[in-house]
């Protein structure tokens, strides 16, 4: 954990009126095929109430439902631009007395995993849905909370990594201890096993330069 992501004792469960709401609007029959209402609220829960502040609803939603203007519109995603029909996820900053909320397109975030038997998994679906959700909570914590100066794609991965680092020693306690008992027995190996899967991963695309280092920097202050 750096020094600047610091959570008071208490502070990441408690329940006040900051949370935002969760709400479902699937349109033409789309039915996701596990409970994600559930798994956000769950996420949610474990944010830093400061985090939250001006956040008023996550929704939760799929592309079936997009007007045709709007799907042709584009959105930044991972340094390169895309058309929000193929996109995941997308934070509104606060606009006309609006707030600031996040829109979660379920059938992109599941699409390739929603058949695979890897769904049955809690683990790999909410490290799915932990992925677009801590990524767009940490684009409103960037404009709200902590602004940086660079690249706001490579930000809100820094704070997904945090956010879902943070949820994960909580939800997952039982899978630490496994982890910790595995790395106390392998010692040095299983550092280098972790490095080479995230360089694999950064390789394959499905982590960006941004969260690569950030995990890199979380080992090296574990070490």
């Amino acid at each position: 954990m750096t020094p600047e992501f610091q959570i008071e004792k208490g502070e990441a469960s408690s329940t006040t009126t900051v949370r935002p709401s969760i709400v479902t609007q699937f349109t033409a029959g789309y039915v996701p095929p596990f409970d994600v209402a559930a798994a956000v609220d769950r996420m949610v829960e474990s944010v830093p109430p400061k985090f939250l502040i001006g956040l008023s609803e996550i929704v939760l939603t799929n592309t079936a439902g997009l007007p045709r203007k709007l799907r042709r519109s584009m959105t930044k995603s991972s340094g390169s631009k895309v058309r929000i029909a193929k996109s995941a996820g997308l934070y509104h900053q606060a606009w006309n007395n609006r707030p600031a909320w996040i829109e979660i397109y379920v059938d992109n975030m599941l699409r390739n995993a929603e058949r695979g038997f890897w769904l049955k998994s809690r683990l790999f679906r909410e490290q799915i849905v932990g992925g677009i959700l801590f990524h767009e909570i940490g684009h409103h914590v960037h404009f709200t909370v902590r602004p940086e100066h660079r690249d706001t794609e490579d930000v809100a991965d820094v704070w997904k990594v945090r956010l879902q680092g943070n949820y994960a020693r909580r939800r997952f306690f039982v899978i630490r201890i496994f982890v910790r008992l595995f790395k106390f027995l392998t010692g040095p190996l299983f550092d280098r096993l972790m490095e080479k899967q995230n360089k694999w991963e950064l390789q394959k695309g499905w982590m960006s330069r941004a969260e690569f280092e950030e995990r890199s920097k979380k080992k090296k202050s574990r070490n």
